[in-house]
C-alpha cells in the first residue's frame, strides 16, 4: 500500500484512503522532506491556492508551502517546509522544476526547486520585490516582474533570469503586473497594472479606474492590442495554443474566459465562489476556487475538481508561548501601586512592582479580554470579554475569579471600559455607537449619558468620591466642549462655551477643581481629515474649573505675612474638622438634603487659567500631592530628522500648585496615569515601555519587568476568536448598518468552515480579505498579526545601473540625490568618489566579479555599510583602484526623485520655461511636503502641471486646492527697485494641469475631484481608484493584526454618493502606451504640456509685473 517512487520519499497513493485505514495516521519523511498525505488526512483540504500545471503534475500552495500531485491528486508530496512564505510557483514547460517567490531572510526573491525536491536555487537578489509569473525561453529563463528599476507607480517592470543565474535582463519598461509568453516567445499576454482586489484589500467587483485589462503586445513588431475590454478586471492571462484565456469579473463572478478571433467567451459558469487564480499547460489550465482546485479541458469544455487531502507538520499550529507585550492595549495601576493590571493579547495580566509574580488571570486564548481596570479599593476588577460570542462585562476578584456578568450593550454594538467610578459603584464605558454609558454593578441597570456625534470623542475623568463624571463632546464646529455630569441628579453641566477645544479634563483629589487643556488655536487641526491641519502647532493651555460657588482658585495671591499663613492654615483645620462632623451628621440623617457637587450657575466664570506655557499637552492626571502631571508633546512640523521623519518626543511635566510653575519631571514619556490614591504614577515610553515612581518633582521610575506577562497560544482557538471578530467588526463600524443590503449573516456562514483549513495566520488574513471583498467596497483591509517574521538580510544597493559587457559588470546610469533632501543618500554620486558611468567593477570585498555572476550577490548582508570595490576605467585588472563606498538599503527614493526632477526639467524645456512641475505621491505628510517643495519656487510660472499618478491618498487635499484657487488681488512697488509684489504671493494665475491614473486612489480620487468641481484645470490620463468610503475606527486583533473597516463615506455637494467605485474621469484620455513607454516617452506627461502651451495661447495675464503710472495729485 505504500510505493516508493524516489530514492528519497515515499508517498501515500490514494488507495489509503479507501482501504479502511483512515484512523491511523502514517507520516514518512526522509531528507527533510515531508510526504503531505497522511491516513487521517481531513478528504478534503482547503485552501489550495495558486496552482500551477505541467504535463504530469500540478504544484500549489498551502500554508506558504509548495506542494506537487498528479493530476488527479493521489500523490501529494511537500516540496519546500521553510517556514518563510512560499509562493507564486510555476511549473517548468518540461515538467522538471517549478519556479517560485521565495520570502527567505526578509526579501522576496526568485528561487527554482527540482520537482524530485532538494535543496532550491536562488536567482535574484535584489532588495527590491521579485516575484515570479512564470517561464520564458523554453524553460531556460524566468519570468518575474520586479519595482528594483521602477522609479513611480504601483506596478513593477517585467525581467527574465537565466537558471544558470546572472544579471537579470529587462524585457520592457512599460508595466508589468502579470503576465504569459507564448510558446514561440513572441507575444506577451499581460496586466498593464494590478487589480484594486489585492494585497491586502478585499474588493470584488471593483468597477473603478483599477480594472486591469489584458494586453498582447507582439515583441518582435514592437505593438500591441487589447482583448475588448469592459469596465470589469481581466486577469491572469494566459495561453492556451493560439488562444488567450483569463479571468474576468464582468460577470459578477470572477470567471474563466477565452479570446480568440476578437472574440470573447465565458467558459465556466461558477457562481458561489469566484476563481481566484489559474495557470495553463496544453489545453488544460488549473484553477483555484472555494479553496479547491479544479482542472478544465478546453477542448472537452469540462472541469473536474481534484479531491486533495493533507495532513503536514505546519510550525504556526504548534501551541506556544509568546510575550504578550507587542500587543499591549491597556495599563492601570493598583490602588496602592504594588501592581499594575495589563491587558494584552486578548489576556489580563497582574504584574507587581516590587515583590510576587505575575498572574494570568484570565488564560482564554480562545477570547479577547481586554480593557482591564482595577476598582478603587483594588479587590476587585473589571475588563471585557467576547467569550460568548457577544461583548460582556465581567467583574472579579483581583485574582480573577469571575463575580458577575453584565451584557454590554442589549444591541450589537462593540464596547470600551473606561473607568470605575471613584465610590466604586459604577462603571464607566462606550460602545461603538458614540454613546457613554454607566453601568450599576449592584443592580446592572445601565444609564445612558450622552451620545457624541464622532468616534473616540469621548475624553472622560471620574471624582474620587463617586458624584461626578467629566467628559467632552463634539459640537458642530468641530471643537469639543467639556461636561460634569453629576450622577446623582443626571445633571449635565456644561464648562466651556463652544470658542475653544477641550480635552483630557482631570479632578482633583477634593473634587472641587476640574482640570483641563483648552485650545484656541485648534481651528485648521479640527478635522483631521483635511491637509490643512498639516503642521499646525498644536497650542494648548492648562485650566481649572472651580466647581462649587463657594470653591477658591488655585491662583489666589500669595500672603507674604507669616502668621496670616498660620491663620489660614488654622482656618483650614478647623473648616476640615467642620467637614468632618458635617460628614458624621450627613450619616445620621438620610432625610438631610444632599448637596450639589457642582453648582452649574455662573460655571464660565470660574475657569482659572494657569501661568504656563500655551502648548501641545495631553494626559493630565492629579497626585496626592495636589501637583497636576501632564505630557508636554513634540509639536506637528518643529522638526524633521535626517532620516526624514519627524522627530516624536514627549516628556512628563508637573504644574506645582504651590510654587506656580511648571517642573520637568522625566523625559521619553507618552502617557502617564495616577493609581487611585494618587500616590504612584505609571508612565508608558516608546516600545510599550512600562514604568512607576512616586509623585514628586523628580520621579525616580522603576522600570516594570514583563518578561512573565506571556500566553500560551492555542492557534486554532486564537484564529477562530480572529476571524468572528474581524466579522463582528464589520457589523459594528461598517458605514451602512443594512450593508448595502448584503446578507451579512450569510457571508459568515460561508467563510467560517474555511476557519479549519486555515494552517497558517497570513493565511486568516487571506480568508478574511476574501470575507469582506463580498461588500463590495475600498478601503476595506486586512494585515499583519502573529505570523511569520523572517530575520532580514539586507542587500547593500549603490543607487546605479549595470550592464554586463564582455563578461564584465559595467556601471550604467549613477543616480544622484536631490540637493534639498539631506536624507537622500547618492552613494556613487557622492563627491570624492571616483567612479563613473561607464567604469568596470572588478571585485566587491576582495571577490572577484565576472558577468556571469550577479552582482548583488556580493553585497547580500552588506546594506547601510563600506564595501571596497575594485574599479577600472579600461576594464583591466592592472588597471584598477580601490574605492570605498557605503551602500544603501533601498534606491527607490533615490530613483524616485531623480524622476520628478528629470520630469521638472523636461516641462520646463519642452515649455520655454513656461510651466512648472510638481508631484504629489500622496495626500498627507510626504504630498503636503513635497507639494510646498517644488510649488511655491514654482510660482514665477504662468501655468502649473500637477501630476498625481500613482497618488496612495491619506486626507482631503483642501490645502492644496485652496492654493491652487488662489486669485490675484493687489500688486505692490518699492520706490526702488523692478519687481512687483504680489498678492498672495504664492499663486499660479494661469492654466493647470492635473495628471491622473488608476493607481491614484483615496485621498488621491478627492484631489482631482475637488481640483475639477473647482474648476482649477483639466484633467489628464485614466480614471482614478475610486475609493472614498473612510478607514477605521475599531481596535486592532489580539494578535496585532488589523482589520480597517470603512466607518464614513463621501458624497458631494449635489447630496449623491459619487466617486466610491467609479473613480474620478479625466478630462482628457490618454493611456500609457506601452509601444511609447519603451520608446522612453511618457505620453501622459506629454500630452500635459501639450494641452497647457495650447491654453496659454489664449490665457490674458491677471498679474501686474509694472506698476501704474504715479500719482501727480495729492491725495491720490
Amino acid at each position: 500500500m505504500i510505493k516508493k517512487v524516489q530514492t528519497f520519499r515515499y508517498v501515500i497513493t490514494r488507495k489509503i484512503w479507501k482501504n479502511g485505514m483512515n484512523k491511523k495516521t502514517i507520516t514518512l519523511a526522509l531528507a527533510g522532506l515531508f510526504s503531505a498525505a497522511s491516513a487521517n488526512a481531513s478528504d478534503n483540504t482547503k485552501l489550495l491556492l495558486s496552482p500551477t500545471i505541467s504535463k504530469n503534475h500540478i504544484a500549489f500552495v498551502y500554508a506558504g508551502d509548495i506542494y506537487r500531485t498528479n493530476k488527479k491528486g493521489e500523490e501529494v508530496v511537500r516540496l519546500t517546509s521553510h517556514a518563510a512564505d512560499e509562493r507564486d510557483p510555476h511549473l517548468s514547460p518540461n515538467g522538471k522544476w517549478v519556479a517560485y517567490t521565495g520570502g527567505y531572510d526578509g526579501n522576496s526573491d526568485v528561487y527554482i526547486i527540482s520537482i524530485d525536491g532538494g535543496q532550491p536555487k536562488r536567482l535574484t537578489f535584489h532588495s527590491s520585490r521579485d516575484t515570479v509569473i512564470g517561464w520564458a525561453d523554453d524553460g531556460d529563463s524566468v519570468l518575474f516582474t520586479s519595482y528594483r528599476e521602477t522609479a513611480n507607480g504601483r506596478t513593477g517592470q517585467l525581467y527574465k533570469v537565466s537558471v544558470k543565474g546572472g544579471l537579470p535582463q529587462k524585457v520592457m519598461e512599460a508595466s508589468v503586473a502579470n503576465g504569459d509568453l507564448s510558446s514561440n516567445n513572441r507575444y506577451l499576454a499581460y496586466n498593464p497594472h494590478h487589480p484594486a482586489h489585492a494585497g491586502s484589500s478585499g474588493w470584488r467587483n471593483h468597477r473603478g479606474g483599477t480594472t486591469p485589462p489584458v494586453w498582447i503586445y507582439d515583441l518582435k513588431e514592437n505593438s500591441y492590442k487589447e482583448i475588448p475590454h469592459v469596465n470589469a478586471s481581466d486577469t491572469h492571462p494566459m495561453w492556451v495554443g493560439d488562444k488567450v484565456y483569463f479571468l474576468s469579473d464582468r460577470s459578477k463572478h470572477k470567471r474563466l474566459y477565452s479570446y480568440d478571433d476578437g472574440k470573447i467567451k465565458q467558459v465556466s459558469k461558477n457562481k458561489n465562489w469566484d476563481i481566484t487564480s489559474a495557470d495553463a499547460y496544453g489545453r488544460e489550465i488549473v484553477y483555484s476556487m472555494g479553496g479547491e482546485l479544479y482542472i478544465f479541458d478546453s477542448k472537452k469544455k469540462r472541469s473536474k475538481k481534484l479531491d486533495i487531502s493533507l495532513n503536514p507538520d505546519l510550525p504556526q499550529l504548534r501551541a506556544s508561548w509568546k510575550s504578550a507585550m507587542p500587543s499591549l492595549t491597556n495599563a492601570e495601576l493598583s490602588t496602592t501601586g504594588k501592581r499594575v493590571l495589563l491587558s494584552a493579547r486578548g489576556e489580563i495580566f497582574s504584574v507587581p512592582i516590587k515583590d510576587g509574580a505575575t498572574k494570568n488571570l484570565t488564560k482564554s486564548s480562545g477570547a479577547n479580554d481586554r480593557d482591564g481596570l482595577w476598582s478603587p479599593k483594588g479587590d476587585e476588577l473589571a475588563y471585557i470579554t467576547d467569550e460568548n460570542g457577544l461583548y460582556q462585562i465581567v467583574i472579579a476578584d483581583q485574582f480573577g475569579k469571575e463575580q458577575k456578568r453584565f451584557a454590554a450593550n442589549e444591541s450589537v454594538a462593540d464596547a470600551r471600559l473606561l473607568h470605575f467610578t471613584g465610590d466604586g459603584k459604577q462603571l464607566v464605558y462606550t460602545d461603538s455607537k458614540m454613546n457613554l454609558w454607566l453601568l450599576e454593578l449592584d443592580s446592572g441597570n445601565k444609564t445612558k449619558v450622552m451620545q457624541n456625534i464622532n468616534m473616540n470623542g469621548f475624553n472622560t475623568a471620574v471624582s474620587k468620591d463617586g458624584k461626578l463624571l467629566a467628559y467632552t463632546k463634539t459640537n458642530d464646529n468641530y471643537f469639543r466642549d467639556l461636561y460634569v455630569y453629576e450622577i446623582a441628579s443626571g445633571e449635565h453641566v456644561k464648562i466651556t462655551d463652544s470658542m475653544s477645544h477641550s480635552t483630557s479634563p482631570a479632578f482633583s483629589p477634593d473634587g472641587e477643581l476640574l482640570y483641563f487643556a483648552s485650545s484656541t488655536n485648534h481651528g485648521q487641526s479640527a478635522f483631521f481629515l483635511d491637509m490643512s491641519t498639516q503642521e499646525n502647532p498644536q497650542r494648548y493651555g492648562l485650566y481649572a474649573a472651580v466647581l462649587k460657588a463657594d470653591g477658591k482658585s488655585p491662583l489666589l495671591p500669595k500672603l507674604a505675612d507669616e502668621d496670616a499663613v498660620e491663620e489660614k492654615s488654622t482656618d483650614d483645620k478647623s473648616a476640615a474638622k467642620d467637614d468632618s462632623k458635617e460628614a458624621k451628621s450627613d450619616k445620621k440623617s438620610d432625610k438631610q438634603e444632599v448637596k450639589p457637587a457642582i453648582d452649574a450657575q455662573g460655571i464660565e466664570t470660574r475657569i482659572v487659567a494657569l501661568p504656563v506655557p500655551q502648548r501641545f499637552y495631553s494626559s493630565l492626571t492629579v497626585g496626592d500631592d495636589k501637583n497636576l502631571y501632564f505630557v508636554e508633546n513634540e509639536q506637528p512640523g518643529s522638526s524633521i530628522e535626517t532620516s526624514g521623519r519627524a522627530l516624536r518626543d514627549a516628556s512628563l511635566k508637573r504644574f506645582n500648585t504651590k510654587k506656580r510653575k511648571v517642573e520637568e519631571v522625566k523625559s521619553g514619556v507618552f502617557n502617564v496615569r495616577t493609581s487611585h490614591d494618587g500616590k504612584h504614577l505609571l508612565m508608558l515610553s516608546q516600545g510599550n515601555k512600562l514604568s512607576v515612581g512616586k509623585v514628586g518633582a523628580t520621579v525616580k521610575a522603576k522600570a516594570i519587568n514583563t518578561g512573565g506577562v506571556k500566553a500560551l497560544i492555542e492557534p486554532r482557538q486564537e484564529w477562530a476568536q480572529i476571524f468572528t471578530e474581524g466579522w463582528r467588526n464589520q457589523r459594528d463600524y461598517f458605514y451602512d448598518a443594512n450593508f448595502h443590503g448584503l446578507d451579512w449573516q450569510k457571508v459568515y456562514e460561508k467563510y467560517q468552515p474555511l476557519v479549519e483549513h486555515v494552517g497558517r495566520r497570513e493565511d486568516l488574513n487571506y480568508l478574511m480579505r476574501e470575507m469582506i471583498s463580498e461588500m463590495e467596497v475600498g478601503h476595506n483591509v486586512v494585515y499583519g498579526g502573529d505570523g511569520h517574521r523572517e530575520q532580514r538580510v539586507a542587500v547593500g544597493l549603490l543607487g546605479a545601473d549595470f550592464v554586463v559587457k564582455n563578461n564584465q559588470y559595467t556601471v550604467g546610469k549613477i543616480y544622484t540625490g536631490e540637493n534639498w533632501n539631506p536624507h537622500l543618500k547618492a552613494p556613487l554620486a557622492m563627491p570624492g568618489i571616483e567612479v563613473a558611468e561607464g567604469d568596470v567593477i572588478h571585485s566587491v570585498d576582495g571577490e572577484p566579479l565576472t558577468g556571469a555572476d550577479n552582482i548583488y550577490r556580493l553585497f547580500t548582508g552588506k546594506a547601510n555599510t563600506q564595501v571596497r570595490l575594485e574599479v577600472s576605467k579600461t576594464g583591466k585588472q592592472e588597471d584598477a583602484k580601490v574605492v570605498v563606498v557605503e551602500t544603501i538599503s533601498n534606491e527607490r527614493m533615490l530613483r524616485h526623485w531623480n524622476w520628478v526632477e528629470d520630469n521638472r526639467k523636461y516641462v520646463w524645456q519642452q515649455t520655454d520655461g513656461k510651466a512648472g512641475y510638481v508631484y504629489l505621491p500622496n495626500t498627507t505628510t510626504a504630498g503636503y511636503t513635497n507639494f510646498n517643495r517644488m510649488f511655491y519656487p514654482q510660482t514665477d510660472k504662468p501655468s502649473m502641471i500637477i501630476d498625481e499618478r500613482s497618488n496612495g491618498g491619506g486626507q482631503a487635499a483642501n490645502y492644496i486646492t485652496d492654493v491652487l484657487s488662489r486669485q490675484y488681488l493687489a500688486g505692490w512697488k518699492y520706490r526702488s527697485g523692478d519687481m512687483i509684489l504680489s498678492t498672495p504671493a504664492g499663486a499660479v494665475y494661469g492654466p493647470k494641469v492635473m495628471l491622473i491614473d488608476q493607481d491614484a486612489g483615496s485621498g488621491g480620487d478627492f484631489l482631482p475631484y475637488s481640483f475639477s468641481r473647482m474648476g482649477l484645470g483639466t484633467l489628464i490620463g485614466k480614471t482614478t481608484w475610486g475609493g472614498l468610503i473612510g478607514v477605521s475606527a475599531n481596535r486592532n486583533f489580539v494578535d496585532g493584526g488589523r482589520m480597517n473597516v470603512p466607518h464614513f463615506r463621501f458624497f458631494t455637494p449635489d447630496h449623491e454618493w459619487r466617486v466610491e467605485n467609479e473613480g474620478v474621469k479625466p478630462d482628457i484620455d490618454v493611456e500609457q502606451d506601452p509601444v511609447l513607454v519603451n520608446q522612453g516617452k511618457d505620453p501622459q506627461l506629454d500630452r500635459a504640456i501639450s494641452e497647457v502651451l495650447e491654453q496659454l495661447k489664449t490665457f490674458k495675464p491677471v498679474r501686474h509685473t509694472v506698476a501704474p503710472a504715479m500719482p501727480k495729485e495729492l491725495g491720490k
